[in-house]
């Protein structure tokens, strides 16, 4: 259940950091075009989201803060400047921007019905979501992926929140991938275990990384979940796609010839094997299996087969 949540939820939620906020020429385009109609708080809300698309992109600090104050968003204006000043180099836009940051911060002082800094909170929420990720708690409702997701929401800015994102990333698909190889070693792990490499991929594209296999991977994981529930026709069906994914792989063409006999067509099981894993010793146990029990002269015959080309394999 608790997994359930957890996909619905990530399926709901907006991609935090990366290329999969926003297109961010198209965005900065119509952020500049709002501002040039003096649309100042709308042209903030772009900014925001082009700063999220391109965290390195520093101009877009300068173009969010000058936008805000116009907006009479001073906290975040000054913050935005900040943040600007902090990571750029020593140039004539920057000596402008310090001339604009200390006016901001004069009108901050004076003014009234403004947030409360926000800088505090950003120093605790990083030191949480670092403190997590170093105890490899990505998920859950205090995990890294939360706490980065809080963090974006309340406006954390600046080039550390691309930083974050590709850690955070990382940190998902190397958990996603170490479940599908425990899987892969036999190792029986509970179906919220293995259900849980899905949220995990996604919690990874969300801040902008991408695993080639993620779509076999949860296919497969998926799969081996129904499995373990007995729901061997949907595991077949996802084993069947996980094997379209990533047909190098043979585990997942064995585990859907596995869900099928646990289904009941052993034929059907048979057949998979004999195609892609013809030369797999357990299609050959497999197939005296069959032959003894429909017949003790032909499973013998099989079983003396089994026996000869195991002592004496064919030369290659």
């Amino acid at each position: 259940m608790l997994v359930a949540t957890l996909t619905a939820s990530l399926v709901m939620a907006e991609p935090l950091v990366g290329a999969g906020v926003g297109n961010a020429d198209t965005v900065l385009s119509e952020a500049s075009r709002l501002y040039n109609k003096k649309q100042y708080a709308k042209a903030v809300d772009l900014y925001l989201k082009a700063t999220r698309i391109a965290p390195a992109t520093l101009p877009t600090y300068l173009q969010l803060a000058r936008a805000s104050v116009l907006a009479k968003q001073l906290q975040r204006g000054c913050y935005a400047y900040r943040v600007y000043l902090k990571a750029s180099p020593d140039t004539p836009d920057r000596k402008k921007a310090q001339a604009e940051s200390e006016q901001c911060e004069r009108q901050l002082k004076v003014a009234k019905g403004q947030p409360a800094d926000p800088t505090p909170k950003y120093v605790e929420g990083r030191a949480t979501f670092f403190a997590q990720l170093d105890k490899g708690q990505v998920m859950g409702p205090t995990g890294a992926a939360e706490e980065l997701r809080t963090l974006v929401r309340d406006g954390l800015l600046g080039p550390e929140l691309g930083d974050m994102g590709q850690k955070l990333g990382a940190a998902a698909i190397a958990e996603a991938e170490g479940i599908h190889k425990r899987a892969l070693a036999n190792e029986k792990l509970p179906a919220e275990t293995l259900r849980s490499a899905r949220p995990l991929f996604q919690i990874a594209a969300d801040v902008g990384q991408t695993a080639a296999n993620a779509a076999s991977v949860t296919a497969f994981l998926d799969g081996l979940a129904e499995f373990s529930e007995k729901d061997f026709k949907r595991a077949t069906q996802l084993f069947g796609e996980a094997a379209r994914a990533d047909p190098t792989n043979k585990e997942y063409v064995f585990y859907r010839a596995l869900s099928l006999y646990q289904a009941g067509d052993r034929l059907a099981s048979l057949k998979v094997l004999e195609v892609e894993l013809k030369d797999d010793p357990r299609t050959a146990v497999l197939r005296t299996s069959m032959a003894l029990g429909n017949s003790p002269e032909v499973g013998a015959a099989e079983v003396e087969r089994l026996l000869f080309s195991t002592r004496f394999p064919p030369e290659k």
